[in-house]
């Protein structure tokens, strides 16, 4: 399945994007905030914006807003691993 163009524009998207000023809250460069902004496609799905869990579901963390971050999904996916 492919991923879509650019996280849901919703209004807890909007609040992490302004809080971190547009930069990954895992390694700090800045995110492409639309797909467009990325030369080719394969940059995009290593550099998206995607919702990181502080602390991850599997060790209690939830889904609420105090909990969530914005972290380019390839710092996302490391995380996640290790």
């Amino acid at each position: 399945m492919s991923q879509p163009f650019a996280p849901p524009e919703t209004a807890l998207f909007n609040t992490l994007w302004e809080s971190q000023g547009g930069q990954c809250a895992l390694c700090g460069r800045p995110m492409p905030r639309h797909r467009f902004e990325v030369a080719h496609a394969t940059l995009w799905k290593k550099q998206r914006p995607s919702f990181d869990h502080i602390l991850a579901k599997a060790r209690g963390g939830s889904d609420r807003p105090e909990n969530l971050q914005l972290a380019h999904a390839a710092c996302n996916w490391r995380k996640g691993r290790g």
